[in-house]
């Protein structure tokens, strides 16, 4: 197996494969919450999902790629809050590289860059039916919030977890530059 590389997605040239990641993880996670139609919908462009939490976001701050043989196996997307907090938006992995390090290297990946940014905290919502809860109460993220995800009218909880980052580790690093 290649050696995992993090860094920052390559703009629109790899919009296709990070979309197609994110589809794989979709079906893979999440195909006992939502429909065939509904999953299919959101990546077809027929339908719209909308997370509760998502009025709290100011900006995006770029979408980190785990790479293998230079393909894309992982995306991370960071933004950040009006409260001056960051937030993982979204981790996936593919299926078949899920278990090998991947989501924790973005994990930690993340983290970095939010904290280079001066961001002592990071929020990340997911389904409340999700197996990701998991991993991220794994890494010490607490749960301190409720929502809610709707896609075509099907509403379903959500819940948003806290971390703070603001440990000195990694301290005096800046930020990278996302590429556009």
């Amino acid at each position: 197996m290649s050696a995992l590389a993090i860094g920052w997605s390559e703009g629109l040239a790899e919009r296709e494969q990070r979309v197609e990641v994110v589809r794989d993880a979709w079906i893979s996670a999440y195909t006992h919450i939502f429909t065939p139609a509904e999953i299919n919908g959101i990546f077809d462009g027929g339908l719209t999902g909308e997370g509760s939490w998502v009025p709290a976001r100011l900006a995006p701050a770029g979408t980190l790629a785990a790479r293998r043989g230079g393909r894309i196996v992982g995306v991370a997307d960071l933004g950040l809050l009006r409260n001056g907090d960051g937030e993982l938006a979204a981790l996936y992995v593919r299926p078949e590289h899920q278990g090998q390090g991947v989501g924790t290297a973005l994990w930690e990946r993340s983290i970095a860059e939010l904290r280079a940014r001066g961001c002592q905290r990071m929020e990340v919502w997911t389904l409340a039916r999700a197996e990701a809860r998991h991993f991220y109460e794994a890494r010490g993220a607490v749960a301190v919030g409720e929502g809610a995800f709707v896609v075509a009218g099907h509403r379903e909880p959500a819940v948003g977890y806290v971390l703070d980052v603001s440990a000195a580790r990694g301290a005096g690093r800046g930020p990278s530059t996302p590429a556009r």
